[in-house]
C-alpha cells in the first residue's frame, strides 16, 4: 500500500453550486433593489399592485405592510414616474385600485378604502368554522408583562384588535381559521409583526410575543417582523429559530426538528436512514442537545454512545415550542459543545380548554392531551405517548434495515404550575426506548457461506427529567433555575457464525451514563442600552462502561472499554448586550470550564456585533473559543503493555477546542424575500489522536479502537460560504434556498493534511411548498424537497489484497481521499386538512427518496464474485398517517 496523500481536484466540482446563487444574486432585477436614488423612478406597465409596491420599498427604506390577499383582487395597473416622492408614487399607483394608504410613524398601512369598495360576500355561516387566538406580550430582556399593549389582526375586515390586560394577556374570539398577520405594539418599544400565523378548527393558538425596548424616539419607532431570528436575545449570529409548524411542513421532515434542519444552510447528513447532523463539516458527536435550558443526552432512538447519532427523534410536534438551531459562535451560556447547538423549549398545554390529538399510520400510533389542573387556575398538562415499527414497510417490501424489523416508543410530558408570589414551576420530561433484533441464516443450497451468518441484538434507550423554576424579584430582572437527571444506554451482542455454521460470540459491549445537572442564571436588564446574565451548572456524571471483543487468533476475549465510576463538571459564564443604538448591537461574554477527570480549566471568550444599515441590509461579526471534553467511553480505552499492566492512557486527554471566525451579510430583497451569506473558518487546534507511527485515523471520526492511545497532538479546521435565499411563507407559499461551499480537514500526528469523512465540498438544499384553500372549510399543503451534496467519503478497499486475504482488506492510507457519487434525494410531502367545528382532520403523506434514487452509502468486498460491489442507502420510503385534533 502505497502511503502517498492525493488531494481530489474539486474545483470545479465546488464551483458548480454557486452558480445558481450568483444567477440571482447578480440578475438585472437585483441591481434595480440596490439603486441609490434621491426619489422614486418607475416605469411599469400592466402588472400587479404589488409589483409597484416592490419597486418603491426597494428604493427607500420605509417598512409596509398589507394584505396580499387584498393586493390580488385588485386590477391590474401601469406606473410612468420619474424622480417623485413616495407619496406621489403611491398616489399613482393607488389610484388605480380600491386602496388608500396611512402613514403610520415610519410605516405605511396599505388598506381598503373605508367608502366605494364593497367586500365580496362572507362565506355562508356555516361553512365559517372559527377559533380563539390568545396569548402574552413581554418585554424580550426582562420576561416581564406589558399590559395595555395592542394586539392587531392585520386588515381584518372588520378590523379585529384587543389590548392585553394588566398581565399582558390578550384575547382574540370568532377568528375564521386560515392565516393571519398579527401586529403588536406597546409605547417604547419596537412594534413586532408576526406573519402568517395559522389558526385551524380544533386547538386554540396560544402565542407569546416578546417585544423589545427601544432607544429611538417615539415617532421614529419602526415596524420589524420575527422572522427566524433566533430566540435568545444573546444571539447575533449564526443562529435560527424554528416553528412546530416548520416541523411538520418540510417534506419527509415527518414532524422532526433534526430531518427539518436538514434543509438550513452548513447542514448535512451522509446517511438515508439516520439523524446525525453534520454542522460545516464537523463531527455529528460535536453538537450539543438541551431541552428547557439544560443539557440532555442525544434525543434519538437506536442511538449508541460515542458511536451513532442515532435513526429517529423521541421529540414530537405535539410537545415543541418555537426553539433555536446554531451553527457556530453561539452565546457564552452554550458550552460543551464544538459545531452547533439544537436549543429545545417544551411548550406548556392549554390551561383553559382540553384539547386531544391522535394519529396513526405506517410507522404506528401517537396519541397527546393537554388541558387545565382545574377551571381557574393557570397551570396545564401536556403529555404524549408514541409507539413506532417498521414492520408495515416492511411487508410492502420497503427495506428499511437489512434482516431487521426495528421498533421503538416514546414518552414525553410537561406539567406547569405558577403561583402568585413564588414564580413557575414546571416538571417535565422525555424518554424511550428502541430495539433492533437483525439476523441472517445463510441457505448453503443457494450457494451462501456459513462464514456470512450472524445475529445481532441492539437495545438503545434515554430519558431526561427535571423540575424548572422562574422567579421575577422585580420587574427588571428574573432568575431561572433547573434541576434535572438524565440517562443514556445503549447494548450490542453480535454473534457470528464459523465454518460450520455454529454461532458464536464475537462482539459485546454494555454502555450507559446517568447525569444530575443543576443549572441557574440570573438576567438583569440594565435601561435600555444594556442587559446582562451570569449563569452556572453543575455536572455529575456517572458512568458504566464495558465492550469486548472475541480475537480468533487467540481464542480469547479482550477488553476493549472498561470504566465504572463518576466525574463532574463546573461551568459558568457572563454574557452581555449592549445596543449602541436601535441598529448597532454587542454582545460580549466568556465561558468557564472545569472537567474533573483531567482537572483541566478553560476560559472561551465570546463575542458577536451586529449592524442594520440602509436599504434593509445588515452585517455581523462573531468569534467564539468553544471546549468540549470526548464521549465519556473514549477516557476508558484499555491499554495493555508487554508486561500485562493495563492503563488508562487516553484519560490524560484535554478538552477538545475549537475557534470559530464568522462574518455575515444579510439582505431584504422584498417584504417576503431575504438573502444572506456567510463566511467561516473554525480552528481546532488540539485534535485527539492516535500517537502511533503511521495511525491517521481518530476516534472523532471512527468510534472507538481497542489499544489506541491518544494525545491532543492532531489538527482540524473547516471553512466555506453560505448563502440563503428565502421567500417566507406568504401568498400561501414559501421557498428556501441553500448552498454551502466547504473543506473539511484533519491532521493526524506526524502527517498531512487530509479530508475528514464529513467533508462532502458542497451541500445544497431546495425546499418550497403551497397551501390551496377550496370549499371553505378544507386545505392542501403540498412540499417538496430537494438535497443534493457531494458524495460520502471512504476508505477504499485494497481489491488485490482482499482476494489474497480471502476477505475486506482496507487501504487505510488512502483513507477518505475518495468520494462516492454525488448524493441526491428528493422528496415530496402533502397534508390534506378538513376543518370542522371543533375538530381537525389531517391525512399526511410523506415520500422520501421519490425518485428511488439508489444513492452509495459505502464500498464492501464480495469475496464470492471477489469484486467490490457499492451498497446503496435506502431507496423510496412512503409514510402515510391520519391525524385527528379535537
Amino acid at each position: 500500500m502505497k502511503n502517498n496523500v492525493q488531494k481530489p481536484k474539486r474545483i470545479s466540482r465546488m464551483l458548480r453550486p454557486l452558480l445558481l446563487v450568483w444567477v440571482i444574486i447578480l440578475s438585472p432585477g437585483h441591481i434595480l433593489l440596490n439603486a441609490q436614488n434621491t426619489g422614486i423612478t418607475i416605469q411599469m406597465q400592466d402588472t400587479t399592485v404589488e409589483a409597484v409596491l416592490n419597486a418603491i420599498r426597494s428604493q427607500t427604506d420605509i417598512n409596509m405592510i398589507y394584505n396580499h390577499e387584498e393586493l390580488q383582487k385588485q386590477d391590474r395597473v401601469t406606473v410612468d414616474v420619474t424622480n417623485v416622492s413616495i407619496e406621489e408614487a403611491l398616489k399613482v399607483c393607488l389610484q388605480q385600485t380600491h386602496l388608500e394608504y396611512q402613514k403610520v410613524n415610519h410605516t405605511l398601512v396599505i388598506r381598503p378604502k373605508k367608502t366605494g369598495y364593497t367586500e365580496p360576500a362572507p362565506v355562508p355561516a356555516p361553512l365559517r368554522t372559527t377559533q380563539t387566538v390568545r396569548g402574552q406580550v413581554l418585554d424580550t430582556d426582562t420576561k416581564t408583562s406589558l399590559p395595555s399593549a395592542n394586539v392587531v389582526v392585520v386588515n381584518s375586515n372588520p378590523q379585529q384588535g384587543v389590548i392585553t390586560d394588566a398581565d399582558g394577556y390578550f384575547r382574540i374570539e370568532d377568528l375564521p381559521v386560515g392565516r393571519y398577520t398579527f401586529q403588536i405594539s406597546y409605547l417604547g418599544y419596537k412594534t413586532e409583526v408576526l406573519p402568517e400565523v395559522l389558526v385551524g378548527s380544533a386547538k386554540e393558538v396560544v402565542l407569546t410575543i416578546g417585544l423589545t425596548e427601544s432607544l429611538a424616539d417615539l415617532e421614529q419607532v419602526v415596524v420589524s417582523a420575527k422572522k427566524g431570528q433566533p430566540l435568545n436575545e444573546m444571539a447575533t449570529i449564526s443562529g435560527k429559530s424554528f416553528s412546530v409548524e416548520e416541523t411538520k411542513r418540510y417534506a419527509a421532515s415527518i414532524s422532526d426538528p433534526a430531518r427539518m434542519a436538514l434543509a438550513f444552510a452548513g447542514v448535512a447528513t451522509s446517511d438515508d436512514a439516520s439523524n446525525e447532523i453534520v454542522i460545516r463539516g464537523n463531527s455529528p458527536n460535536w453538537m450539543l442537545w438541551r431541552l428547557e435550558g439544560i443539557e440532555i443526552p442525544s434525543p434519538n432512538h437506536f442511538a449508541e454512545e460515542g458511536y451513532a447519532a442515532g435513526a429517529v427523534s423521541m421529540l414530537s410536534s405535539n410537545m415543541l415550542s418555537t426553539s433555536d438551531f446554531y451553527t457556530g459562535a453561539f452565546p457564552a451560556e452554550y458550552g460543551g459543545a464544538l459545531s452547533g447547538v439544537f436549543d429545545l423549549r417544551l411548550r406548556n398545554g392549554n390551561n383553559e380548554k382540553r384539547e386531544y390529538s391522535a394519529q396513526i399510520g405506517v410507522l404506528g400510533a401517537e396519541f397527546a392531551a393537554e388541558g387545565p389542573f382545574k377551571k381557574g387556575y393557570q397551570g396545564s398538562y401536556l403529555v404524549n405517548f408514541r409507539y413506532a415499527t417498521f414492520s408495515i414497510l416492511n411487508d410492502l417490501n420497503i427495506s428499511i434495515s437489512e434482516n431487521t424489523v426495528p421498533d421503538y416508543r416514546d414518552f414525553s410530558f410537561k406539567f406547569n404550575f405558577p403561583t402568585r408570589k413564588a414564580g413557575t414551576f414546571a416538571l417535565w420530561g422525555i424518554g424511550g426506548v428502541s430495539l433492533s433484533d437483525e439476523k441472517f441464516f445463510p441457505d448453503t443450497t443457494l450457494g451462501q457461506k456459513f462464514e456470512h451468518g450472524y445475529t445481532d441484538y441492539t437495545t438503545t434507550g434515554m430519558y431526561a427529567t427535571g423540575l424548572s423554576h422562574t422567579y421575577y424579584p422585580d420587574s427588571k430582572s428574573y432568575l431561572k433555575t433547573v434541576v434535572a437527571t438524565s440517562k443514556s444506554f445503549s447494548s450490542e451482542t453480535f454473534n457470528q457464525m464459523d465454518s460450520l455454521g455454529v454461532l458464536g460470540g464475537h462482539w459485546y459491549d454494555n454502555l450507559s451514563k446517568q447525569d444530575i445537572r443543576v443549572n441557574s442564571y440570573y438576567n438583569r436588564k440594565f435601561g435600555k442600552r444594556l442587559t446582562a446574565r451570569t449563569g452556572i451548572t453543575f455536572s455529575n456524571l456517572n458512568y458504566d462502561y464495558f465492550s469486548k471483543t472475541f480475537i480468533d487468533s487467540t481464542l480469547n476475549w479482550q477488553t476493549n472499554v472498561n470504566g465504572l465510576g463518576s466525574t463532574y463538571m463546573v461551568q459558568s459564564y457572563l454574557q452581555s448586550k449592549y445596543k449602541f443604538s436601535d441598529r448597532m448591537v454587542l454582545t460580549a461574554g466568556v465561558h468557564q470550564s472545569y472537567f474533573g477527570l483531567n482537572t483541566e480549566n478553560t476560559l472561551e471568550p465570546r463575542l458577536g456585533f451586529q449592524v442594520d444599515l440602509n436599504h434593509r441590509q445588515k452585517i455581523g461579526l462573531g468569534f467564539g473559543v468553544h471546549t468540549k471534553h470526548d464521549h465519556l467511553p473514549l477516557y476508558f480505552v484499555e491499554y495493555t503493555d508487554k508486561a500485562g499492566k493495563v492503563s488508562y492512557l487516553n484519560q490524560r486527554l484535554a478538552l477538545t477546542r475549537s475557534l470559530h471566525y464568522i462574518v455575515s451579510y444579510e439582505k431584504q430583497l422584498f417584504e417576503n424575500w431575504a438573502l444572506k451569506a456567510e463566511a467561516y473558518y473554525q480552528d481546532i487546534p488540539n485534535l485527539p489522536v492516535s500517537t502511533k507511527s503511521g495511525k491517521i485515523l481518530t476516534p472523532v471520526f471512527n468510534g472507538i479502537n481497542p489499544n489506541d492511545t491518544l494525545a491532543n497532538e492532531g489538527k482540524a479546521r473547516n471553512y466555506g460560504l453560505e448563502f440563503t435565499l428565502q421567500k417566507y411563507f406568504t401568498d400561501n407559499y414559501y421557498i428556501l434556498l441553500t448552498s454551502s461551499l466547504f473543506q473539511s480537514e484533519y491532521k493526524p500526528y506526524q502527517g498531512a493534511w487530509r479530508s475528514t469523512p464529513y467533508n462532502l465540498n458542497y451541500v445544497n438544499n431546495l425546499v418550497a411548498g403551497r397551501e390551496i384553500h377550496f370549499g371553505g372549510n378544507k386545505m392542501l399543503g403540498l412540499n417538496c424537497k430537494l438535497l443534493w451534496s457531494g458524495g460520502k467519503r471512504y476508505i477504499p478497499i485494497d481489491l488485490d489484497a482482499s482476494i489474497a486475504d480471502g476477505e475486506a482488506v482496507y487501504a487505510i492510507d488512502k483513507a477518505y481521499e475518495q468520494q462516492l457519487a454525488d448524493y441526491v434525494r428528493v422528496d415530496f410531502g402533502a397534508n390534506l386538512h378538513f376543518y370542522k367545528a371543533k375538530t381537525e382532520h389531517i391525512i399526511g403523506l410523506d415520500i422520501q427518496n421519490l425518485t428511488n434514487r439508489q444513492n452509495e452509502w459505502y464500498q464492501r468486498y464480495d469475496s464470492e464474485n471477489e469484486k467490490i460491489i457499492n451498497f446503496p442507502m435506502a431507496g423510496l420510503i412512503p409514510v402515510i398517517n391520519y391525524r385527528i385534533e379535537f
